[in-house]
């Protein structure tokens, strides 16, 4: 159990450090002191499913990835639309073409590798 801790912690940390996030910040969004987040991310404070899923949600990602680690495989581009999605308040429309650009980019990917 305790390896597993360690594995989500650091691949949290890991999302969190690439998304270029703060401990305080992700705190803060979740209701959590930032203790509670230096603890998630070591591996020494277990993570309940609401927290797993809320920093899921805040990162832009499944959690079933978080708890595999394939997060070397994510691309860059889907990387920039976590970022984006989870740094600005954005209206629908934004929203909208953020996921159309997302779209795009899945195409290009998939023909590229054709």
């Amino acid at each position: 159990m305790e390896l597993l801790l360690e594995k989500i912690g650091s691949n949290l940390k890991y999302l969190r450090e690439k998304l270029g996030f703060s401990q305080e910040f992700v705190a803060k969004e979740l209701g959590l002191t930032r203790q509670a987040i230096i603890g998630i991310e070591s591996g020494k404070r277990k993570i309940d499913s609401f927290e797993l899923f809320s920093l899921a949600d805040l990162y832009g990602i499944e959690a079933n990835e978080i708890i595999s680690g394939k997060l070397s495989e994510i691309p860059q581009f889907e990387m920039a639309v976590m970022h984006f999605r989870n740094t600005e308040k954005l209206s629908e429309q934004s929203k909208k073409s953020l996921l159309e650009f997302k779209k795009i980019c899945e195409d290009f990917d998939s023909l590229k590798r054709l």
